[in-house]
């Protein structure tokens, strides 16, 4: 309290002039109507102003907040899906007329902190990790399509290997035939992939949609990937090479999934005791 009546003693001459300042002003303004018509549109343009800043901060948060929302929820909406389960029972109940089904994928919402796509191995770094559940080899996608796979992982982050690498392969399938490929990155454009392996007897139209075949155990099955952009070669050859503009740019990527297969490790036994017989 002493600091106070200091520094009103140290500073009472100023403290006066302004107190005589405000006081003249106001019996001026009461006064001179038009002069206070325009102090009162300056007040409300400063007001305006204010409002507007601190109005768009509180947007900005609520955005943010709606985004989480709605990304949260589209986790649970993609894990609802038809290519999340599969079928547990080829019986088809004679009551209900349905087979039973069990879920295969699950989702996690995460963020892109860093992504490359003018190298030639491109990589990701997601702000999710062990802690969450996260594993190496586990599928990433975007609202768009798929991203790439998960390569290392620490308690809060995740390394994933971008489509954009050169050793990415992945099993893609043109969604009006069904007739499966292999996609990959010729490592000259990032929106651009290769598409091969797809029979020449298959008629293909530019434009037609490419999406993952399901084939592996990474991807769920009928996640677009992108559509037919040129036929390299095919005539005269057992396959096609195709190119393929990805659906997804991965240059301003920002928002993603990480699915998880809930029964790979025991689809991996399988396969490895088929590969035995």
């Amino acid at each position: 309290m002493k600091t106070i009546f200091d520094w009103f003693k140290r500073n009472l001459y100023v403290v006066l002039f302004l107190v005589l300042e405000v006081f003249s002003i106001g019996l001026y303004l009461r006064y001179h109507q038009q002069e206070e018509a325009r102090f009162l549109d300056f007040c409300t343009g400063v007001r305006g102003r204010f409002a507007s800043v601190f109005g768009d901060r509180k947007s900005r948060e609520s955005l943010r907040r709606e985004n989480a929302r709605l990304q949260e929820e589209n986790a649970w909406l993609r894990a609802c899906m038809e290519n999340s389960y599969f079928r547990t029972s080829h019986v088809v109940d004679s009551v209900s007329g349905d087979s039973l089904y069990r879920q295969m994928y699950v989702y996690a919402e995460a963020h892109v902190l860093d992504a490359t796509t003018r190298m030639p191995d491109n990589y990701l770094l997601l702000d999710i990790g062990a802690k969450e559940g996260i594993e190496p080899g586990m599928a990433v996608l975007s609202p768009k399509g798929i991203v790439g796979v998960v390569d290392k992982v620490s308690p809060y982050f995740s390394s994933v290997i971008s489509v954009l690498h050169s050793q990415s392969l992945v099993s893609v399938s043109l969604a009006s035939s069904g007739y499966s490929g292999s996609l990959s990155w010729p490592g000259v454009k990032p929106d651009e992939g290769l598409l091969s392996d797809v029979p020449s007897h298959v008629k293909v139209r530019i434009g037609e949609r490419v999406v993952t075949s399901g084939l592996s155990l990474v991807y769920p099955g009928g996640i677009p990937v992108g559509f037919v952009s040129e036929v390299v070669s095919g005539e005269g050859e057992d396959f096609y090479q195709l190119k393929l503009r990805f659906s997804e740019d991965y240059a301003c990527i920002d928002k993603v999934y990480v699915v998880k297969n809930l029964y790979k490790e025991e689809l991996e036994s399988c396969k490895r005791t088929s590969g035995r017989i």
